[in-house]
């Protein structure tokens, strides 16, 4: 206990120190980047001292890398690496990987990926944003994606765990719709139509896993048939005028084809009979 005070001690008092001084010498004269990069690295380095010196205690690692983190930051920026725009995504990364390594330390602390997660999940978003790669009407299914992926992977790592497949195709299924809907493919009464189809499909499901239970088949059967109502409304003003025009051509191409045949039918031998040309005379 004596020796862990001391640590803490060594290692706050000796912060405090080494930034009031460099406050002191920034106030007379400003100090470039790279100087106050080898400041926070050096500093970082000798915290990490501390914890080769007494392993026993590992949260010397934690503001030795909170500098070392500063400290690339800066350095990245000075070099041009890192853009304005991209500073978000080096922060929340950094943020991350901490939690990460809690996990990998120790694989019964699973909740530490939770977090790590979603930093990163934000910080692969306004990267992907940032380069053009990833477009405005691909933003929220990408968000909606992301958090439904923990939820179907709670259900792959313990199968007992099905609930989880429920947020995680309510989350797919609005997601996909939001993307469909965004390029067009979704026309007014298709909406509707998808969102009673979704709805229809775990019932079905269900079914099909044990035909026994015979009672899902009617909640979907009505959510299927109100969204194959709504299919046939929205296919109706396609399929009504493509029926319209086909008849129309049905009728010009039978038309000609029975006035061709008609044309050339071959002309019957007239027969006179001898006694009427004997009465004519």
């Amino acid at each position: 206990m004596k020796q862990q005070s001391r640590n803490q001690a060594l290692v706050w008092g000796g912060l405090l120190i080494i930034f009031g001084v460099v406050g002191l010498v920034e106030s007379f004269t400003d100090l470039t980047p790279w100087v106050w990069v080898s400041i926070l690295a050096v500093t970082g380095l000798g915290i990490f001292g501390v914890f080769l010196w007494d392993r026993s205690e590992w949260w010397p690692l934690i503001p030795a890398y909170v500098l070392w983190a500063i400290a690339g930051l800066l350095a990245l920026v000075e070099l041009n690496v890192l853009r304005d725009q991209f500073l978000p995504t080096y922060v929340l990364s950094a943020i991350a990987i901490p939690f990460i390594v809690v996990y990998l330390r120790d694989r019964a602390q699973w909740w530490a990926l939770i977090p790590a997660y979603v930093l990163l999940a934000v910080a692969a978003m306004i990267l992907l944003s940032e380069a053009a790669l990833l477009r405005d009407a691909f933003q929220a299914p990408f968000v909606l994606t992301a958090i439904a992926l923990p939820f179907l992977a709670v259900y792959l790592r313990n199968r007992a765990q099905w609930w989880s497949l429920i947020p995680a195709y309510v989350l797919l299924s609005i997601g996909i719709m939001i993307l469909l809907e965004e390029l067009g493919v979704l026309g007014d009464f298709l909406v509707p139509a998808y969102v009673m189809f979704i709805i229809a499909i775990p019932f079905f499901v269900v079914y099909i896993r044990n035909p026994k239970q015979w009672w899902p088949l009617i909640p979907g059967g009505i959510m299927a048939a109100i969204g194959l109502s709504f299919l046939m409304v929205e296919a109706f003003q396609y399929v009504f005028p493509a029926v319209v025009i086909l008849v129309g051509f049905w009728i010009l191409i039978r038309s000609f084809t029975r006035k061709e045949a008609m044309g050339d039918e071959p002309s019957l031998p007239v027969v006179v009979d001898e006694g009427d040309l004997q009465s004519d005379e």
